[in-house]
Formats: structure tokens, C-alpha cells, sequence
């Protein structure tokens, strides 16, 4: 069980690093393939009342949860856990259940309601 905490600790931690980097290169190709300006931001972040800053921020998450899963099910191998492919649907069970929870604030947060 403790093994298993701590690889939750560590596919957590990669999970968010990876998912800040989705994000980032995310925005970034937004504004170079569109050439954004502020005028431009603002009717993307008001799109639908919001929804396209909850998009791009969702869309990277669920990717993200994608890469992880084989690179969890790797993990599990390497370190030889006797139930690879259960603790691997685990450990995205918990990270999609925390990120539903994170999401569902984020809609509270944002100043145009969905």
C-alpha cells in the first residue's frame, strides 16, 4: 500500500508538471497561429460565456490523463507491483476524480458563469 501512495505522490506530481506544460504550449500555439492580440483574448475568454478559457484548460488535462495511463502501467512494471493494471485504472481514477473537483471550482472562479 505504501508503494502505491507514493507512486499516487509521484504520477501526481508528473501529472501536474506535464499538464502546466500542455497548458503553456497550449496558449502559446493559440497566439501564434492566430496572432492574439488583447482584443482577441478577451472574445476567446468570453466565448460562450467563458467556455473557451475552460476548454483550453480541460482539453489538456484529458491528454494529459491519455499519457499517463501507459506511462503508469511502464511504472508499474518497472518496480514489478504485483496488480499493474489495477493500481495503473486506479491512479487515473484518482487524478480524473481530483481534476472533475478542480474543474468544478475553476467554474465558480471564472467571471463570465458557464
Amino acid at each position: 500500500m505504501l508503494i502505491f501512495i507514493i507512486s499516487y505522490l509521484v504520477l501526481s506530481l508528473l501529472v501536474s508538471l506535464f499538464y502546466i506544460g500542455l497548458l503553456m504550449f497550449t496558449f502559446i500555439m493559440i497566439k501564434k497561429i492566430f496572432h492574439m492580440n488583447q482584443a482577441k483574448w478577451d472574445s476567446f475568454f468570453k466565448f460562450r460565456k467563458g467556455r473557451g478559457l475552460y476548454y483550453v484548460m480541460t482539453l489538456p488535462y484529458l491528454l494529459t490523463l491519455l499519457i499517463m495511463f501507459p506511462l503508469s502501467m511502464y511504472w508499474f512494471n518497472l518496480i514489478d507491483f504485483e496488480f499493474k493494471v489495477l493500481s495503473s485504472i486506479s491512479i487515473i481514477m484518482i487524478l480524473t476524480l481530483t481534476g472533475i473537483f478542480k474543474f468544478s471550482k475553476l467554474k465558480e472562479f471564472l467571471p463570465y458563469k458557464i
